[in-house]
């Protein structure tokens, strides 16, 4: 195995990873969608937790080199040697697996992390070194100088909106038979969505595209498309959207959502889609 050795442990040809107390560090950042909690582990990699608007708690870890295959690990909780509290005795079973993000854990083990970090205590990913099974590997996550950015992380998980990215990524903005103006539903909808695109920060486009039923005269419904289309776009720009991030298209009545000539499918096809990409 190529990795550097940081510190011995016991047994003997074990390898730790562990930043001491001299040299840990926790950092926080966030913003009002997201909130990351950052911690380097010496010579291996840094370990994050991050939790996004809409979404739940997470932990990774990314290495600075690629890891060489899959491996089963151990999750468990070490006590540092200026603790005298006894452990928690629980081992989760988790997979390191192939390349720069090897270790990517969801809420229930995140959580576990974080509560032993709370209490003073390690948290200790075990596994057998890819070259040598006899040598275990421990990737160790220091308590010291935790408690003060992870009290600036929680109060950001406080203030994190319900929806998120995916709940934005896809919108729909209905219209009735022949109106192009957005009614107050539909300005409420819009700016929220416009809100979060302000907050995400990582918004790289929108895509606004209008379209109309069968209707009238396709000349008429593409012309009516482009005025729904821009009332979308329009209020965006209203509501603090960048205009470099629109894009409109609008289409008429070519690409029906639902096809048919019932007042259900053409109340679904009176419409503008806004669309996110990041």
């Amino acid at each position: 195995m190529a990795w550097p050795i940081i510190a011995a442990a016991l047994p003997f040809s074990d390898e730790t990873y562990v930043a001491d107390e001299h040299n840990s560090e926790w950092h926080f950042s966030g913003t009002k969608v997201k909130c990351e909690l950052r911690h380097e582990i010496p010579g291996f990699g840094t370990a994050y937790f991050l939790r996004r608007a809409g979404q739940t708690l997470s932990f990774h870890i990314d290495s600075f080199q690629p890891t060489p295959s899959a491996v089963d690990a151990e999750l468990r909780e070490a006590s540092p040697t200026w603790v005298y509290d006894e452990p928690d005795l629980l081992v989760e079973s988790v997979t390191l697996k192939k390349g720069l993000r090897p270790l990517l854990l969801e809420r229930k083990q995140a959580t576990r992390i974080l509560a032993s970090l709370d209490r003073g205590m390690l948290s200790s990913i075990d596994f057998s070194d890819w070259d040598d099974a006899r040598k275990r590997v421990h990737l160790q996550l220091s308590p010291v100088y935790f408690q003060a950015p992870y009290q600036d992380f929680r109060k950001c998980l406080k203030q994190l909106p319900v929806k998120g990215f995916a709940d934005y990524r896809f919108t729909e903005i209905l219209f009735p038979l022949d109106v192009h103006e957005l009614n107050e539903d539909s300005r409420m909808v819009i700016r929220n969505l416009a809100e979060f695109v302000k907050a995400d920060g990582e918004i790289k486009r929108i895509k606004i595209s209008g379209h109309a039923d069968d209707q009238g005269s396709r000349k008429y419904n593409l012309k009516l498309s482009e005025r729904r289309s821009k009332s979308v776009s329009d209020y965006l720009l209203a509501s603090g959207v960048e205009s470099n991030l629109l894009m409109k298209y609008h289409y008429g009545e070519s690409r029906p959502k639902v096809r048919g000539r019932t007042e259900q499918a053409r109340a679904a096809n009176r419409r503008a889609a806004i669309e996110l990409d990041k």
